[in-house]
């Protein structure tokens, strides 16, 4: 059982002449076991599609208890809390693939 699904999807970029309309690569849902593994599905779809930054429009990250949309992984995989904020108001993150020990 995972306690997380990740949301991969994306679609046209028109800076690249794409119609936004348009998905450039299979929309899926993935099971994970925790943001790290989250972080690397979504850089690995990302990879696997050559998908640029305006393309990418998936990552959110729901729970399988509740359904909820907890958190999001960016383009460059960082994962964001959206129910959670920083000391500055910011989302809050939570998995760095950039700051690993």
């Amino acid at each position: 059982m995972f306690d997380y699904i990740v949301h991969l999807q994306s679609r046209g970029n028109p800076d690249l002449g794409q119609d936004p309309r348009d998905p450039q690569s299979p929309g899926r849902t993935v099971g994970v076991a925790d943001f790290v593994t989250a972080s690397r599905v979504c850089r690995d779809y990302i990879g696997r599609w050559g998908l640029g930054g305006g393309n990418w429009t998936g990552g959110a990250v729901s729970s399988t208890q509740t359904g909820e949309i907890v958190a999001r992984v960016s383009y460059n995989g960082r994962v964001w809390s959206t129910t959670e904020k920083d000391a500055n108001g910011e989302d809050k993150l939570l998995f760095d693939p950039f700051n690993l020990p």
